[in-house]
């Protein structure tokens, strides 16, 4: 039996209509993105689909009969349906208290204030050495946020076609890349897929020196505004519903996995039929049940459990008063960079601070102890800071 992914044909290779003839959205029929009259060439094989959007209506009919099939939901996903707003700032409002679309927008203030930040959109042309550069980028990005999380990206084990693919489908309009700049610097990368006025957010990733900017946050307004200003009409949040996602989603959906079966096949293929099977007691029965139990488990209070893995930031960063540091012997510091900073941490405790004094980068002084390496003094027009760093890593919970 073939197995097939719904979504990279759809969105890698552009070779759907050799699999449908139709597609549309099932809370509106009559919306239709995709209806051929091209009679697809009678299938001899069993084909099984996965990651297929459950809030599409697709049809996998041949020669104007439908086929039989057999689908079984799989993993959550959300998306936005712009076509209800007239704008970002409206979908701000629709969807979040006052307080909290001040804060988001705060964070932007904010982030434009500490660092000369440009936004770039790479929609139907990009450089080679541009995209090679922003995609190595992308790639160091999400190794560095996943190592310090002690966890695993699973997409890199498929980096190199993803990348591959990648440029010529900017070119064509059929993705995107949307950055963040600090100068010259990529701070956020996010890049999409494109399928007619459906935007699919695939991979997005941050520079972690950056982490206390909310720069998630940040490219979801960037992204969205771009999304109206090109007329799009749904933004696929993809797969895993996590918090930030759902704040932003108008709907939940489940992808199916779609088991289409031969034409003219006689039911008693066996194989179909098994994997339909198997795959409806995983998604239907295991995942469920493992789901129940590690929430049982979790309510016995007398069961040993593993500990949550906390990130342990390698500095102390405390407030310095004027009268503090006029009472410093100046001759003790010597003036640096922020190159110059040489501890694991030393950019992000230096944005840490610059984020709290909420002043220019232009405007920060850099001293560096002379007798003690692990401490540094921040000072700015209007705030002071002292960072210590640590020896080590405090261990994690086993």
């Amino acid at each position: 039996m073939k197995n097939i992914s719904f979504l990279a044909e759809l969105l890698e290779r552009d070779n759907i209509a050799e699999h449908v003839t139709s597609i549309s959205l099932k809370e509106d029929p009559n919306n239709i993105y995709l209806h051929t009259k091209n009679e697809l060439q009678t299938s001899r094989e069993n084909v099984l689909y996965t990651n297929v959007p459950g809030y599409l209506r697709i049809s996998f009919s041949q020669n104007g009969q439908r086929r039989l099939e057999k689908s079984v939901a799989t993993f959550e996903g959300s998306f936005i349906d712009l076509k209800k707003y007239d704008n970002v700032d409206h979908l701000l409002k629709s969807k979040l208290s006052p307080k909290r679309v001040s804060r988001l927008k705060a964070y932007k203030r904010t982030l434009e204030k500490v660092f000369p930040i440009q936004y770039q959109y790479y929609y139907g042309e990009i450089q080679d050495h541009t995209y090679e550069k922003l995609m190595d980028t992308l790639k160091w990005m999400i190794n560095t946020r996943f190592n310090e999380k002690q966890m695993q990206y699973m997409g890199l084990f498929e980096w190199k076609r993803f990348k591959e693919h990648g440029k010529e489908l900017i070119r064509k309009k059929k993705a995107s890349l949307i950055v963040i700049y600090n100068d010259d610097e990529p701070i956020h990368i996010s890049f999409n897929y494109i399928w007619k006025e459906l935007v699919f957010g695939c991979v997005r990733s941050y520079n972690i020196d950056y982490s206390k900017f909310y720069l998630g946050y940040i490219d979801i307004m960037i992204q969205l505004q771009w999304c109206f200003e090109n007329s799009f009409e749904i933004y696929d949040l993809l797969r895993e519903n996590m918090e930030y996602k759902l704040r932003f989603a108008d709907q939940t959906y489940l992808y199916g996995c779609h088991v289409v079966f031969a034409e003219g096949g006689n039911l008693s293929n066996i194989r179909p039929i098994i994997s339909w099977l198997s795959l409806s007691l995983k998604f239907d029965v295991y995942y469920p049940f493992m789901s129940v139990l590690r929430t049982i488990y979790h309510r016995i209070p007398f069961i040993p459990k593993r500990k949550k893995k906390r990130i342990q930031l390698m500095y102390q960063l405390e407030k310095l008063s004027k009268e503090q540091w006029a009472k410093t012997d100046k001759g003790k510091f010597s003036q640096i960079q922020i190159e110059s900073v040489n501890q694991p941490h030393g950019k992000r405790a230096v944005y840490h601070f610059l984020y709290l004094s909420k002043e220019k980068l232009e405007h920060l002084k850099i001293y560096t102890y002379l007798d003690d390496e692990h401490t540094i003094i921040l000072e700015c027009p209007n705030n002071l800071g002292k960072v210590t760093f640590k020896d080590s890593v405090e261990k994690h919970g086993k």
